[in-house]
């Protein structure tokens, strides 16, 4: 059982990384459908190694996931919470 100490340390973790534009940008464009990081670089218009630098935190904080085929990874939101969270903090600004 985790203790209610090591969850607020993984919320405050968890807000740390999507504080970023470009993370955020990122996970909404991956809540659209799997994506190849070629495919999401494209989408929000920066580069392969800044959005691989951005998915590699998100994975760390296990926000997203990926397979591979072949030489490609598809990544996925891992966690639907979070991208709810995320919705209503945009939701919340346009208001």
């Amino acid at each position: 059982m985790i203790t209610m100490k090591e969850q607020v340390k993984v919320a405050e973790e968890t807000f740390k990384v999507l504080g970023n534009r470009s993370r955020i940008t990122i996970l909404l464009e991956i809540a659209e459908g799997e994506k190849c990081v070629h495919e999401i670089a494209d989408a929000v218009d920066q580069s392969f190694s800044n959005v691989s630098h951005h998915l590699k935190t998100l994975r760390d904080t296990r926000l997203v996931d990926y397979r591979k085929e072949g030489r490609h990874k598809y990544y996925r939101i891992l966690d639907d919470h979070v991208l709810k969270i995320l919705r209503k903090c945009i939701d919340h600004a346009g208001e």
